[in-house]
């Protein structure tokens, strides 16, 4: 199939209806034919929040961890007032990587020419340029990307005219407050990785129903009273959540348990928050395709409380575009507003560098086309949500 038209989306999303006792999933094409992997890349996770990293690996001035978003490279950094910036992780010049992983540094340096940028993505040095004519490097700075904190989590969004996460998520941050107020003094314990053979949405169609619980958990039905088990939706995200069983399970030891509820969430579109009876804990999963038909997950796996009150170092860590879980404990500093303003795309500092001159700050208002092209200046079921959020980004 060529990239799919307004009518391939009517016919996929045709099973749909209001009443979730008479709705069906997406058609099956929608999960079998690669051409509407491209389309989901635009119109979905290119235009959505998400999910990067607990806020633990960027809590210090300095910090800085990379990722990919939709195919796209990205950078978020801690400045020295504070601030949370992300913006492409490409240089201006000649769009070659600037930095990889996950780390702690003063500037950005590129390794191919050796420009220079500050946390803030400003340009601070470009060698042999100062003879250029019309070359300021207070005018050039790295393409920004919308970044937020939110309950100790950092997202991003590459679209310039998303309603910021904060609004978005409604009551979610109340409600991790309420169910799992201990996230603060947790810190990152492992991480697994898994392939599945499997379109993303099928594996967010499984995540959020437990129809096949009995069948496929029968441990886990030993671990909560299943007769307990509520699925509630608010907005964009959606809650299970079960009591833990009041007698010996087959599962795990969950004497002196101080957690004593099964909650897990969802995020629009691929982001799964999860919390398990027994000690503190708190579970990241994301949901991200890995090409037509499959999708990677890198759960990050039980945490453990921090037994320290100092600020725990940064891990480098790597990041995928594809799935990623990681399992946490972490402390976070959670506040009602996010640490990002939700103002212009892409972001700029709300304490900008000294050298930073207006005519930089105005390019990081305006959205590159493709922030890879060197500078000019230089040299229901989550099926059926995803139809709804297709119509609205529009397709053909």
């Amino acid at each position: 199939m060529a990239r799919p038209t307004p009518a391939d989306l009517d016919a996929i999303g045709a099973a749909w209806q209001p009443d979730p006792h008479a709705s069906s999933t997406l058609g099956a094409d929608a999960y079998t034919d690669p051409a509407w992997l491209d389309l989901e890349l635009d119109a979905i996770f290119s235009r959505s929040w998400q999910w990067v990293c607990h806020v633990e690996q960027l809590r210090e001035p300095g910090a800085y961890v990379t990722a990919q978003v939709a195919g796209h490279p990205v950078a978020i950094t801690r400045a020295a007032d504070g601030e949370l910036n992300a913006f492409y992780n490409v240089c201006r010049h000649r769009a070659h990587q600037l930095l990889e992983g996950a780390g702690t540094t003063r500037r950005i340096v590129c390794p191919y020419h050796a420009w220079t940028y500050g946390l803030t993505g400003q340009l601070m040095g470009a060698p042999l340029t100062q003879d250029l004519i019309d070359f300021d490097v207070a005018d050039i700075c790295l393409h920004g990307v919308r970044v937020e904190e939110l309950a100790g989590f950092v997202y991003v969004n590459l679209d310039a005219e998303a309603v910021p996460l904060i609004e978005q998520s409604g009551t979610l941050i109340e409600e991790l407050a309420r169910v799992a107020p201990d996230i603060e003094r947790l810190t990152f314990a492992h991480r697994l990785t898994y392939e599945i053979a499997s379109d993303w949405k099928n594996v967010v169609d499984n995540f959020l129903e437990c129809y096949h619980c009995p069948v496929a958990h029968k441990d886990f039905c030993t671990l909560v009273e299943m007769d307990t088990y509520e699925v509630v939706t608010d907005g964009i995200w959606s809650r299970q959540y079960a009591e833990a069983g009041k007698t010996a399970n087959s599962a795990y030891d969950v004497e002196d348990a101080s957690v004593t509820m099964q909650t897990v969430w969802w995020l629009w579109p691929n982001t799964c928050l999860l919390r398990f009876p027994g000690r503190p804990n708190f579970m990241v999963l994301q949901i991200l395709p890995d090409g037509p038909g499959r999708t990677r997950t890198d759960p990050d796996g039980p945490s453990r409380p921090s037994t320290s009150t100092s600020r725990s170092p940064n891990r480098p860590q790597p990041r995928s575009r594809r799935s990623a879980t990681s399992t946490m404990s972490c402390r976070s500093r959670t506040s009602r507003s996010s640490r990002a303003s939700s103002g212009a795309w892409p972001r700029r500092p709300s304490k900008p560098d000294a050298s930073s001159s207006s005519e930089c700050r105005e390019a990081r208002r305006t959205r590159p086309g493709d922030p890879s092209t060197p500078s000019t200046t230089s040299t229901a079921s989550s099926s059926t949500r995803i139809v709804r959020r297709w119509s609205r980004a529009g397709v053909g």
